[in-house]
């Protein structure tokens, strides 16, 4: 079987018209229904029904079987291809969220540098969910990833380091600061500023303002986390973050939030199950889980 007739048939029950499959691909329209042909040979079952009619094409129940699986089959291919043309390459495709990079990474920074690690180390950052995508699609090979609940996928190795508590973020002439510990509805009426939808601190706040019982007026969104501690001495608004963003030079105060809630910035390493890494990606990945020691906490 021919794995470029699976990707023609995949565009076709998603574009629904052979000439623009034919056009997508740049070739011609038999070439497309040629490809069907052998599909439905191959499998001994109709896979689309054409009505020239009315202009119409429908997939048989036999085509949208085989396009469910040619799905996976193709991801599968191009995981491949992606992991084959970097076989013989020492380079470690790593990815992290910015607020990682910035409160942990650096632990263990030095240690990848004195073993002349972080040479062969070409990062991405960007927020967790998009991470998971780099992940899957075997773009990146390993990331340490953040999560309001521990993660389960079936095709990733998962490595929890650490869970780390949220706390309400407030500045030092808020009328709660000298509290010590709040429930989040005391927050009710307050303005909040909060890292973008693609980060993990936005599904926090929404799960402790579910629970309080109210919906949150976010005033402003980024993805800077020295932004949004500004933003807050200044008393602008407040904040949800995780405990180990806040020092005492910050200028701002961390409350203890009471709400029985199991949301926790989880860090977790996570690796895809099938990666074959060379003794370099290796020995990153043994160093990356030494942050366990160091930083985990109700793991």
């Amino acid at each position: 079987m021919n794995t470029r007739d699976l990707a023609y048939f995949s565009a076709l029950v998603e574009l629904k018209n052979f000439t623009v499959v034919a056009t997508h691909f740049n070739v011609s329209q038999p070439t497309i229904t040629v490809a069907i042909q052998r599909l439905e040979s191959e499998f001994g079952a109709p896979l689309v029904q054409r009505d020239r009619a009315h202009n119409k094409l429908t997939i048989t129940r036999a085509g949208t079987l085989l396009y469910q699986r040619a799905q996976q089959i193709l991801r599968d291919l191009d995981l491949a291809h992606s992991e084959v043309s970097r076989a013989n390459q020492s380079t470690i495709q790593f990815g992290m969220p910015p607020i990682i990079g910035t409160m942990w990474f650096p632990l263990i920074a030095s240690e990848l540098f004195s073993k002349g690690l972080l040479n062969y180390t070409q990062t991405t950052e960007v927020g967790s969910y998009q991470l998971l995508k780099e992940l899957e699609a075997g773009n990146i090979d390993v990331a340490l990833l953040g999560s309001v609940r521990p993660l389960h996928e079936d095709n990733l190795d998962i490595t929890l380091l650490a869970a780390h508590p949220f706390r309400a973020i407030v500045s030092k002439e808020h009328p709660l600061a000298g509290a010590g510990h709040i429930s989040f509805e005391q927050l009710e009426r307050d303005d909040f500023v909060t890292m973008t939808g693609k980060f993990v601190h936005p599904q926090a706040l929404k799960a402790y303002s579910d629970f309080a019982g109210f919906t949150p007026k976010v005033v402003y969104s980024t993805p800077t986390l020295s932004l949004i501690k500004g933003l807050v001495r200044a008393n602008l608004g407040v904040s949800l973050l995780v405990d180990d963003a806040v020092q005492p030079s910050d200028g701002v105060v961390s409350l203890v939030l009471d709400d029985p809630l199991p949301e926790r910035f989880n860090m977790s390493l996570v690796v895809r199950k099938r990666f074959l890494p060379n003794k370099i990606q290796q020995e990153f990945i043994s160093t990356l889980s030494e942050l366990k020691a160091k930083v985990g906490k109700n793991v």
